[in-house]
C-alpha cells in the first residue's frame, strides 16, 4: 500500500513511519520541519518539505498514486492554543480540511486522522468511552473535535472510508516538550540535569499514557480496516503525575521531591480513555505497561546520548 503521512518528520511519524516500512508498505513524508527533524528523515524516505496549508503540495503529489493518507501534522500544545487560538485553528482544523480536499483529489481510499483525548474535556467518568459526550476544555481540544467532524463529512460525501484515532498521552524517544505527553520528556530533561521537576497542580490528577510505538500499531491495524469508525488508543489505565515522577526517578537512580505550581488553565484533572472497541474491531491492544515504555525509552535515550558523545 501506498501511504502518504503527514508530520512524518515528527515523534509519532517517525515510528509510524519506520513500521510501515518493515511491513512492506510504500511511505511519502509530508513535513514543514517546524517541529519535525530532519534526522528523523533517511535516505532512502521519499520527504517532501511542504507546509499541508500550501496549494504548492497538490503539485508535488500529482505524481504519484496514494491508497491511504495518515494525518498527524497537528499544533499538539495545549497551552499555545490557548496563548494563539488562531494558529492552532489554521494549523489542525485549516489543515485538516486542506488533507482531505487532498484526498479526494487524489482519489484516496483510507483517511487515517489523528485526534486527541482533549476532545472529552474534563470529565471523570473514566475510562471514557467513545460514546461520551465531547466538552473539550481548550482551543486545542475544540481544533481537534473540528477536526473529526470535517473528516466524517468530507469522507462520507466523497466515499472515503476514515478512521479517527484518539489517542491518550503518547510518550517515547524523540518525543518534543510539547504535546499530550510531552510531560514525560520534561521531567526525563529535568531529572537527567539534576533539576527538580515541576507540577501543575497536586499531582494527583491522572493521565493514560500510551507508548509511541503501541500508537505506530494502531496506524497500521487501521490500514487494514474496511470500516469507518472512531476508535480510542490508550491503555486503559489511570497514572497520577506523582506516580510518573517516580518511575522515570527510579529509572535514574533517583529519590525526587518535585515542585508544585498552581494548575494551568485549560489541564484536566483525570483523563483514562476505554480501549474495548479498537481492541475488539481490530484486534490491536497495547504491548507496553507505562512502567515498560519508560523504561524502554530511558535506555534509548541514555544509549543514544552515549553514541553521541
Amino acid at each position: 500500500m501506498k501511504v502518504l503521512i503527514t508530520g512524518g518528520a515528527g515523534f509519532i511519524g517517525t515510528f509510524t513511519k519506520e513500521l510501515l516500512v518493515k511491513e512492506g508498505h510504500d511511505v511519502i513524508i509530508v513535513d514543514n520541519l517546524i517541529t519535525g527533524s530532519m534526522t528523523n528523515i533517511s535516505q532512502d524516505d521519499i520527504f517532501i518539505h511542504e507546509d499541508i496549508r500550501n496549494e504548492a503540495l497538490h503539485d508535488k503529489l500529482d505524481c504519484y498514486e496514494i491508497d491511504a493518507i495518515i494525518h498527524l501534522a497537528a499544533q499538539t500544545s495545549v497551552p499555545q492554543s490557548i496563548d494563539d487560538p488562531l494558529f492552532d485553528m489554521s494549523e489542525n482544523i485549516e489543515g485538516t480540511i486542506k488533507m482531505l480536499q487532498l484526498a479526494k483529489k487524489l482519489g484516496v481510499k483510507t483517511f487515517i486522522f489523528a485526534s486527541s483525548a482533549a476532545v472529552y474535556g474534563d470529565n471523570e467518568r473514566c475510562p471514557l468511552t467513545e460514546d461520551e459526550r465531547l466538552v473539550p476544555s481548550s482551543p486545542y481540544g475544540i481544533s481537534k473535535m473540528c477536526g473529526e467532524n470535517y473528516v466524517k463529512f468530507f469522507c462520507e460525501m466523497n466515499d472515503i472510508n476514515y478512521v479517527i484515532l484518539r489517542y491518550a498521552n503518547v510518550y517515547g524517544p524523540k518525543q518534543t516538550n510539547d504535546g499530550e505527553g510531552g510531560v514525560i520528556k520534561v521531567f526525563f530533561d529535568k531529572i537527567a540535569k539534576g533539576e527538580t521537576p515541576v507540577i501543575f497542580g497536586d499531582g494527583n490528577q491522572t493521565r493514560d499514557f500510551i507508548y509511541v510505538e503501541d500508537v505506530a500499531r494502531a496506524h497500521l491495524f487501521a490500514l487494514q480496516s474496511s470500516k469507518s469508525g472512531i476508535y480510542n488508543v490508550s491503555t486503559n489505565v489511570e497514572t497520577t503525575i506523582n506516580d510518573l515522577v517516580y518511575f522515570i526517578a527510579k529509572e535514574f537512580g533517583e529519590r525526587i521531591s518535585p515542585t508544585y505550581k498552581n494548575a494551568r488553565p485549560g489541564d484536566i484533572y483525570r483523563s483514562c480513555l476505554d480501549n474495548k472497541k479498537i481492541i475488539s474491531s481490530f484486534g490491536w491492544e497495547p504491548i507496553y505497561t507505562v512502567q515498560d515504555g519508560i523504561s524502554k525509552t530511558y535506555e534509548i535515550i541514555t544509549s543514544n546520548a552515549k553514541e553521541n558523545k
